[in-house]
């Protein structure tokens, strides 16, 4: 992590994503924090390498990890157009280093290798459990993206094989489902470890997933006996007496890591489709989405129309991820509304014309245009979304 903020230092991402935009997509409950301004960036995402790097060389017990969850889970929160799994993760991890505390010298206790354990398991389990969909099973959308691959020097004609596409799909299931229970084998874990750098290996090399393989590479070694890295035989220490905070805690972030995933199982629709439920869900790789909306901004009173480019308003990146992501195309709405208070009668209707084509299906509308998006609330049900048809 230290390396990926002095990357976003060296090339300028700071300012492209965090001061040049105009506006910011906001989670919700989390408006008040915004960027502050390039020298503040800039100093923020020093201070964030600075403390990764304090916790590499072992310095303090449980302060840099508690300042590196502070500052790069407020980076991670200022917009979610920026939102990735591996960037959640880390935000996890970091808080569990936080409670956990360890400094040099200092062995684990059981409880803290479990728990971390079950951090990483849950990545792995229900990235599997997403991908037990029609979609997915028909090789979709990755036939897709391994048909783009296929002009690719050396492993192209392998990728882009008419069958690679299905084959990758499958196989790609089965390693997320039976990937931790031959990890927590003793009989299997040396060889599982190598199907866990051979796949993430190739991730690396056929997608663009930043800091993801190494990162699973490296946290997967949880599941080895912690002695396999230090220079003696020591095992976790079994404590004589548990905090009491320590089961409860526990029991609450592990019910936290398996309620929020499981939590698009029962809100119905398309997930892929309808976004609901989507994030922080491990729900990765699992569709090629694109589309495009127009806002149309009308004065309730007055009769004025106004066709609105989301490009006007927004970076390039911003407007397409926003385009395929309705609960986005909603906030956006309401910020057109509230610009657009000191114009005309100041009370506007937003209206938006949004297609979208998912997984290699012919563009569908994604949201009724009849509905007036400003004026629903945001953390109401999204029965604005027009189903798939599949």
């Amino acid at each position: 992590m230290a390396g990926e903020m002095i990357r976003y230092l060296i090339f300028g991402w700071v300012q492209t994503y965090y001061v040049e935009p105009r506006y910011h997509f906001s989670y919700p409950g989390f408006s008040w924090l915004e960027p502050v301004g390039e020298v503040g960036m800039i100093g923020l995402f020093v201070w964030v390498g600075l403390m990764a790097l304090c916790m590499v060389w072992g310095i303090g017990r449980r302060w840099p990890a508690a300042m590196f969850a502070l500052g790069f889970g407020s980076i991670f929160l200022m917009d979610q157009a920026y939102y990735q799994n591996h960037l959640y993760l880390v935000v996890l991890v970091s808080g569990l280093f936080a409670v956990i505390g360890l400094a040099r010298g200092e062995s684990a206790r059981l409880w803290m290798v479990d728990l971390m354990r079950i951090q990483v398991g849950v990545v792995y389990v229900f990235g599997g459990l997403a991908k037990v969909n029609a979609d997915w099973l028909a090789g979709e959308p990755m036939s897709q993206w391994m048909a783009i691959r296929a002009d690719w020097d050396v492993i192209g004609p392998i990728v882009g094989h008419p069958s690679a596409g299905v084959s990758m799909s499958i196989l790609g299931l089965i390693f997320d489902l039976l990937i931790v229970p031959l990890l927590l084998w003793s009989r299997t874990r040396r060889w599982a470890f190598v199907g866990v750098v051979v796949f993430h290996g190739l991730n690396a090399v056929l997608f663009k997933i930043g800091v993801f393989p190494i990162l699973m590479v490296v946290l997967t070694t949880i599941f080895f006996a912690p002695a396999w890295c230090e220079r003696s035989d020591e095992s976790p220490e079994r404590a004589p007496a548990i905090p009491l905070w320590v089961p409860a805690l526990c029991l609450l972030w592990t019910s936290v890591q398996v309620g929020v995933p499981a939590r698009s199982w029962v809100m119905g629709g398309h997930t892929s489709w309808t976004e609901e439920g989507h994030r922080f869900s491990w729900r990765m790789k699992l569709r090629s989405k694109v589309g495009r909306v127009v806002f149309h901004a009308l004065d309730k009173e007055q009769g004025t129309h106004k066709i609105i480019n989301p490009g006007d308003g927004l970076t390039a990146y911003q407007a397409r991820r926003m385009s395929t992501r309705p609960r986005m195309i909603q906030q956006y709405a309401h910020h057109l509304a509230e610009r657009l208070s000191t114009d005309g009668s100041g009370r506007w209707a937003v209206h938006v014309d949004a297609r979208a084509s998912l997984n290699g299906r012919s563009p569908q509308t994604l949201i009724d245009p009849k509905v007036d998006l400003a004026a629903q609330p945001l953390d109401g049900p999204a029965d604005w979304i027009v189903p798939l048809q599949r």
